[in-house]
């Protein structure tokens, strides 16, 4: 049983400096860990893998999300219980930029599968390292009715790391050097300066260090939970085997003179564009009508489409008109989907450790998207089949969010009526 006066107050409206900030930072955590694994890891795996580079990379990406899921978990839950004058998620932010630094300095040397494999492994303990505490700071700091807003400045992170990793990174092919140093930089340049300026509200008594998942219990969050576990496996496919998908292209479907990375490049900057744009109208939106579920299911169904569009038009202009589709359509989900699971934590005081819990979602499919192509590739299937597998994935997200009666949110007249019957009646 929580003492109601351990549990915080609610948090007051935050100025546009704090969310442009936490949009910055937020930005700074996905690219850091984007470029690495949309362009970086398939680069590093074809140079050291060969022919064997697919499943090379799935192992990695198999190994690196079940370490992502498990140190989230664990840096979550230990920023809520650390006290101190530097507050409790600031602390650990600045230790794991720093980690992220030197992972990726080991990244850019490594020669041997082996040494990759270790690479990614310590490279996600150390991203997880600040990016728990850093997604803890909106159920902390940041009330409902902005929720939606700070989500969307949080969500244009993907769209703007696949910009940097198209417009910069790959533009540094040749020097791989290069390339993981400028993912460190920026990394710093865009989380720091709001880490420094953080003031975290005070935090009571320490909470128990308990790496729980009671949070699963609460049958909202476990809807969600399992919703977005499948449909982060269908983006962690898009993810990681876009690249290939590219270089599969019949010779002839694509612009005169362009290579995959070229095609590439542009897949990544028209979804960008798309995302970023549709995840701002739907964040507004949500805020506005308080009604997350219907964008956050439209976003499932919307990928899955945009996966079947793929796979039946596999040419260049599918290709382009799929990717335009599942931009906009991850865009509505991503930002829609972390305002509600931020309202639905069962627990404020333990925000670090459920958001621990639900971002084993997020990342757990680094695992398992690997892991299930690895085995359909294994059985001689085509890549296509994995893109198929990506779509059902979502598919199945949207019917479980769709069909779990707790996520309902009743008709904002409903809540107006029945505002004003109980404010009578008091």
């Amino acid at each position: 049983m929580i003492d109601a006066s351990e549990v915080p107050p609610p948090p007051p409206r935050r100025s546009r400096w704090f969310i442009l900030g936490y949009g910055a930072a937020q930005t700074g955590a996905f690219v850091c860990f984007i470029p690495l694994l949309t362009l970086l890891l398939p680069e590093k795996a074809s140079m050291i893998g060969g022919a064997d580079k697919a499943m090379l990379l799935s192992l990695a990406a198999m190994l690196g999300g079940a370490t992502a899921a498990a140190a989230n978990l664990t840096f979550g839950a230990l920023s809520d219980r650390t006290r101190g004058r530097l507050g409790r998620r600031r602390p650990w932010i600045l230790i794991g930029v720093a980690m992220a630094a030197a992972s990726l300095t080991l990244l850019a040397f490594t020669r041997t599968p082996g040494q990759l494999i270790l690479g990614v492994i310590l490279f996600q303990v150390a991203v997880n390292a600040f990016y728990a505490p850093l997604t803890a700071l909106v159920p902390d700091m940041v009330p409902d009715a902005q929720k939606g807003l700070v989500s969307a400045w949080a969500g244009a992170a993907l769209p703007l790391a696949n910009l940097f990793t198209v417009l910069v990174v790959s533009r540094l092919t040749g020097s791989t050097g290069a390339q993981f140093a400028v993912v460190a930089l920026a990394t710093g340049v865009l989380i720091l300066p709001f880490a420094v300026r953080l003031r975290e509200p005070p935090s009571g008594r320490p909470t128990s260090f308990r790496l729980s998942l009671t949070a699963l219990r609460e049958s909202r969050f476990r809807a969600l939970f399992i919703s977005r576990l499948l449909v982060e496996t269908a983006v962690a496919i898009n993810t990681l085997y876009l690249l290939f998908w590219a270089q599969g292209l019949r010779t002839g479907s694509t612009p005169a003179g362009w290579s995959a990375l070229d095609v590439f490049g542009v897949l990544l900057l028209v979804s960008t564009l798309a995302a970023t744009a549709s995840g701002f109208a739907a964040g507004t939106l949500s805020d506005r009508w308080r009604r997350r579920r219907v964008f956050v299911v439209a976003g499932c169904v919307g990928m899955a489409l945009a996966f079947a569009l793929m796979v039946g038009w596999p040419a260049w202009t599918g290709l382009l008109t799929a990717q335009l589709l599942f931009g906009a359509s991850h865009g509505v989900h991503a930002v829609t989907v972390a305002a509600l699971t931020a309202e639905s934590l069962p627990d404020r005081t333990h925000a670090g450790r459920d958001l621990g819990v639900m971002n084993m979602a997020v990342a757990a499919p680094q695992s398992l998207a690997p892991a299930g192509a690895a085995v359909l590739l294994a059985l001689g299937l085509p890549l296509s089949a994995v893109f198929v597998s990506a779509g059902l994935a979502a598919i199945a997200g949207a019917l479980v969010l769709a069909s779990d009666q707790t996520v309902v949110e009743p008709p904002v007249w409903y809540r107006r009526i029945h505002a004003v019957i109980r404010k009578g009646g008091g």
